[in-house]
């Protein structure tokens, strides 16, 4: 009997010792500086709430504190990550040993953890699959509506088919949600990035993340300017330059799965003089330079393509110092990351606007009308995959 006494007393101090652990890291948090970004779940990670008496007595406070602590609290992202590694492990397993039992199972999708596999056996790249997107298709027109209202401007759309929305094994069905989504909204022109095959996504997606690489995103460039100025002649190709770093991207952080052999490759383009500015203070977006002369994180889960060429703003602003040629305000996700100055060089002024980001930074929802009146646009452009259109699907995992 005094044993167990001994051992319940044991593990109640165990506990306040872990709970006083947890409450000082927590507390610690805004000493040490707060986190924005999850490698793990490539995601935005709550902040530690403003205190006021409003706040507090509504009780959203006490709400975002609590987000915020999962989020914050050191550590966090390891245990997070030891997880999604142990996840990934038990059902790799389980995999291979159906496999063993069963080998005309390998052909097809492979599923490495949940939500991501391995197509015909390719040992170096990580997919996802197609979805059901169904149940979120009137978030699709939720969406539309307030493009679709606009006034004196041209509306155009540029969907990307990623391996989200492609299904390898009937590729011929591979613009059915594409044509769905561009129903909703009323255009003056639209295009699709679309691989016809596997092989031909292998072309133009990098092996472990959901962007495209340097081949796509430049394909995606040229046709989106064969789209709003088929009559202007795009910038050159540019130099290619192979950076020595192995990239494994989203699949890669959020399964665990470091199985990339391909080098991350960055292109240069000579493109006029310009000024950015992001979230309204001057700057310069991404790293390009840096990684052209051989400086850059050697870390083996580094997000190489946020890295180079800029991360997720709330708006974006190029400015070329010319006039004559028009204002285009982009609404995209991170797909235009790389190919955000390649557009705006054929525009006066551009304005890039990522919805997921926009209220934090100017504290209200983002309302097209009233930014194209108060900026004078001209031309609006939807750029993205499937989970720009659609804001109300899931979005864990790959983010846009």
């Amino acid at each position: 009997m005094g044993s167990m006494k001994k051992q319940k007393k044991a593990l109640q101090i165990c506990f306040l010792i872990l709970s006083a652990a947890s409450l000082l890291l927590f507390w610690l948090v805004p000493f040490i500086g707060q986190k924005d970004i999850s490698e793990t779940e490539n995601r935005s990670l709550a902040r530690l709430p403003a205190l006021s008496a409003g706040s507090f007595l509504s009780g959203a406070y006490q709400d975002d504190l609590e987000k915020a602590a999962g989020d914050q609290l050191l550590l966090s992202e390891e245990v997070r990550s030891f997880v999604k590694g142990a996840q990934a492990s038990t059902l790799a397993g389980e995999q291979d040993l159906l496999c063993r039992v069963n080998p005309s199972l390998r052909g097809g999708y492979t599923q490495i953890t949940e939500g991501y596999y391995a197509y015909q056996g390719d040992e170096h790249r990580i997919v996802e699959k197609l979805q059901d997107y169904e149940d979120s298709v009137p978030d699709a027109a939720a969406f539309a509506g307030p493009f679709n209202s606009l006034e004196g401007v041209t509306r155009y759309l540029y969907f990307i088919n990623n391996s989200r929305v492609t299904d390898f094994d009937h590729p011929e069905e591979n613009s059915r949600i594409y044509d769905r989504i561009r129903s909703f909204f009323s255009l003056d022109g639209s295009a699709c990035f679309a691989a016809d095959s596997y092989e031909d996504y292998c072309r133009w997606f990098y092996q472990t993340d959901h962007h495209w690489n340097d081949q796509g995103f430049y394909r995606g460039y040229t046709e989106i300017l064969k789209l709003l100025k088929p009559d202007e002649t795009p910038a050159g190709p540019g130099e290619r330059l192979e950076t020595g770093a192995v990239f494994n991207g989203s699949y890669a952080r959020i399964t665990k799965s470091l199985r990339a052999d391909e080098h991350f490759v960055v292109r240069s383009f000579d493109l006029p003089k310009y000024t950015v500015t992001l979230n309204g203070k001057r700057g310069t977006y991404g790293k390009l330079k840096a990684y052209q002369n051989g400086r850059f994180p050697s870390e083996p889960l580094t997000n190489h393509y946020a890295n180079c060429y800029g991360g997720d703003y709330g708006e974006i602003v190029y400015d070329f110092g010319t006039e004559g040629r028009g204002r285009l305000l982009l609404v995209a996700s991170s797909y235009s990351n790389p190919i955000n100055a390649l557009i705006a060089s054929h525009f006066d002024k551009t304005y890039v606007i990522d919805q997921r980001y926009y209220e934090a930074y100017a504290g209200q929802a983002f309302d097209p009308s009233a930014y194209v009146k108060e900026h004078s646009i001209d031309t609006v452009l939807l750029l993205g995959d499937i989970r720009l259109f659609l804001p109300g699907a899931d979005t864990e995992g790959g983010g846009a």
